[in-house]
């Protein structure tokens, strides 16, 4: 790594390398049975470097490559223009590393899903149960020409089981992810058993607008939108509806947003981002009053302000050290309410429990448009669910949506949008669109 930078260092204005070294053991279970278990590790080197104000990138799977720097450098000539100088600040050291969740062998594995299945065949053994657990652990090595120096490792488990229907489909599912060792909840397992038997009535919805109680998944689709709109990349471009709106009161007085990259075990907790810039606990929304943006090194550059320490090489679709940093989260925090999620369902006259959706990424994501296809959902209907809402879509803006707020659950669970961005309650909005087949 040293060697590297040293040599980029001689030829180039600046440079900084990133090391990511991945190791990942996913193990799925189908309908009961073992159906995968394989184990990965990968190594990612990318090296970025600015020679006459253009930027040069190259990326290997070692560190002995012995052209990497000469790639990086034939692609300064064509590079995008920037100004950017590499950080050298101290940092927090964040806990986000257990070891024994790192020891865990393929068998330890199986043998915890084997756990997990038993305990969920004891609410009922005609369930067909799919599993799938999965461990990771992740370093990252930061080095730059400004003299930063920086590295950290950390776990991951994730753990994700569903129901089949009799047909053979995806009925019902629940998971949840921690950098630490976890042991599956009962209460999630009995929960996830009767949202299955709840399931099996399906029942059409009207076309109205209605009370909505939004999963803490789910919730999440909304939330990355509000995400899109304080993205420092999004701000500049000028697509954001969130420009100059610090300060502002855009949403109820109950939605607080908390961006959490301290926080001990969370799933994104680190000490730097991956352009080597301290994080730092930041609030976002606060009592419905917008606080703050996300920027990374190049698009704080351009507002004429610093880097928040949010340039991350990761998106929906990949992460890895050849992506590109752009303003990303940590772990999003949303502070929940008091009231048990059984209560709020019992305090509907007629609405929708959505606990999954299809065609998160459609619509304006900036504009904060949302049009979501609710895979699954459940009829409420006086105070009770009643049966699964099938052929039913949630639509509006969230701009407009979050502007009023009922209530949020006591219980907490992942926020998510093409996997977990934090953590977050149930929502209940009293008025959102549906679109659906009933009368």
């Amino acid at each position: 790594m040293e060697n590297i930078l040293k040599l980029a260092a001689q030829k180039a204005d600046s440079a900084e390398v990133v090391v990511m070294r991945d190791k990942e053991t996913p193990v799925f279970f189908e309908r009961g049975q073992l159906n995968k278990i394989s184990k990965k590790d990968t190594t990612g080197v990318a090296l970025r470097l600015i020679k006459d104000g253009r930027l040069g990138f190259a990326t290997s799977t070692t560190l002995d490559d012995p052209k990497l720097v000469e790639r990086a450098l034939a692609t300064a000539q064509f590079g995008e223009p920037i100004n950017i100088d590499f950080p050298n600040r101290d940092f927090s050291e964040v806990e986000s590393h257990d070891e024994y969740l790192a020891s865990l062998t393929e068998e330890e594995l199986i043998d915890d899903a084997h756990s997990i299945m038993d305990r969920m065949a004891a609410f009922d053994p005609s369930i067909p149960i799919d599993l799938y657990i999965n461990q990771t652990e992740k370093e990252i090595e930061i080095a730059n020409s400004s003299g930063f120096r920086g590295n950290y490792s950390k776990t991951n488990l994730g753990i994700m089981i569903s129901t089949r229907s009799a047909q053979g489909f995806r009925e019902v599912g629940r998971g949840y992810s921690s950098s630490r060792y976890f042991t599956f909840p009962e209460m999630w397992l009995g929960q996830l058993a009767e949202r299955h038997h709840q399931a099996q009535n399906r029942q059409s919805v009207p076309t109205k607008k209605m009370p909505i109680i939004f999963s803490p998944g789910t919730f999440g689709t909304l939330v990355t939108r509000l995400l899109a709109g304080i993205d420092g990349t999004n701000l500049n471009a000028g697509v954001s509806p969130l420009e100059e709106k610090i300060g502002k009161k855009l949403f109820d007085d109950k939605l607080s947003i908390l961006e959490d990259p301290h926080r001990t075990w969370g799933i994104f907790s680190c000490p730097f981002d991956d352009e080597g810039v301290p994080t730092n606990p930041k609030e976002i929304v606060k009592d419905g009053v917008l606080k703050s943006y996300l920027y990374d090194l190049k698009s704080a550059r351009e507002a004429g302000c610093e880097s928040t320490g949010n340039g991350f090489k990761r998106g929906f679709w990949s992460s890895g050290a050849g992506d590109k940093p752009t303003p990303t989260p940590t772990n999003i925090v949303i502070p929940g309410g008091a009231t048990p999620i059984a209560d709020l369902i019992g305090q509907i006259e007629e609405g929708i429990l959505i606990e999954g959706v299809m065609g998160a990424h459609t619509g304006n994501i900036n504009a904060g448009e949302f049009s979501l296809n609710i895979n699954p959902g459940f009829y409420i209907k006086d105070g009770k669910i009643s049966g699964r809402a099938t052929d039913a879509m949630a639509s509006g803006n969230i701009y407009e949506t979050l502007t009023s707020i009922e209530a949020m659950s006591s219980e907490q669970g992942l926020l998510a949008m093409f996997g977990p961005i934090g953590y977050g309650p149930y929502v209940l909005l009293p008025e959102v669109s549906i679109t659906g087949k009933g009368q």
